[in-house]
């Protein structure tokens, strides 16, 4: 589809993209000891990788129900190839790690995955819905993007800059991080250089997503590439190899 920036690329080439995330925050209908059993039994030929415990288990449960601030956080992983499957009590999320698969195959993913937790019944209340993408450029992003920061008129070179910001559109929240400078783990190797990290969030009636679930995914991922392209220069898109 094409935007006010004219045709978006397909692809661009080598693929930033270092995770791709569809996360669900919800409130259970069933008793939270509960919540790994039922979404196991129903997903384990889905994802017949190993399961992963995750390291917030190790905190006691009495921390891990009353802090707010661990209400959404994932207690266990299933893995399928490239992608993970993370549940916790209150939060489900579809990670898309390696090598990104597109968004075709990626929404469909997304769409029957969390199709499929509804069926279950175990979701009392959707608090919220979004996609995020993560990219990382070994250079220094800020060097090559429609946006600076200035200090009394001159523009800021830093070591190491770090920006968020949110940016309202339609009925979505882009929440934007830019950091030059920064150190992401791939596949076991720390790896320098700036990351370009978008989360839209769905922010408008949650609770009538599932029955329009590809519609909302559709818009949040056009939202959040409109936004992404439009930061890049067009002569740095130029040495990425923009596939139309």
């Amino acid at each position: 589809m094409d935007s006010e920036l004219g045709p978006l690329p397909k692809k661009i080439r080598p693929c930033p993209i270092i995770e791709a995330i569809a996360e669900l925050k919800f409130a259970s209908a069933v008793l939270q000891d509960a919540i790994f059993g039922i979404i196991y039994q129903a997903f384990k030929d889905d994802f017949p990788g190993k399961v992963e415990r995750l390291p917030i288990l190790q905190l006691p449960e009495p921390l891990r129900s009353t802090d707010p601030n661990l209400k959404y956080q994932p207690y266990y992983r299933l893995i399928a190839g490239d992608l993970l499957f993370q549940i916790g009590p209150n939060v489900a999320s579809i990670n898309n790690v390696k090598n990104y698969l597109g968004w075709d195959i990626f929404s469909k993913k997304i769409t029957e995955t969390f199709s499929k937790l509804e069926n279950l019944k175990i979701i009392k209340a959707i608090d919220r819905l979004a996609i995020r993408y993560i990219n990382l450029f070994k250079l220094d992003i800020f060097d090559n993007i429609n946006l600076g920061i200035v200090i009394n008129g001159e523009p800021l070179k830093a070591l190491q800059t770090t920006l968020r910001t949110e940016i309202q559109r339609d009925d979505f929240i882009n929440i934007l991080q830019i950091a030059n400078n920064a150190n992401a783990n791939i596949q076991n190797q720390v790896i320098n250089g700036s990351v370009i990290d978008i989360e839209t969030v769905y922010k408008d009636s949650p609770n009538t997503l599932f029955k329009e679930m590809d519609n909302i995914l559709g818009k949040a991922h056009l939202i959040e590439k409109r936004l992404f392209f439009s930061l890049l220069k067009e002569e740095f898109l130029k040495t990425l190899n923009p596939e139309y």
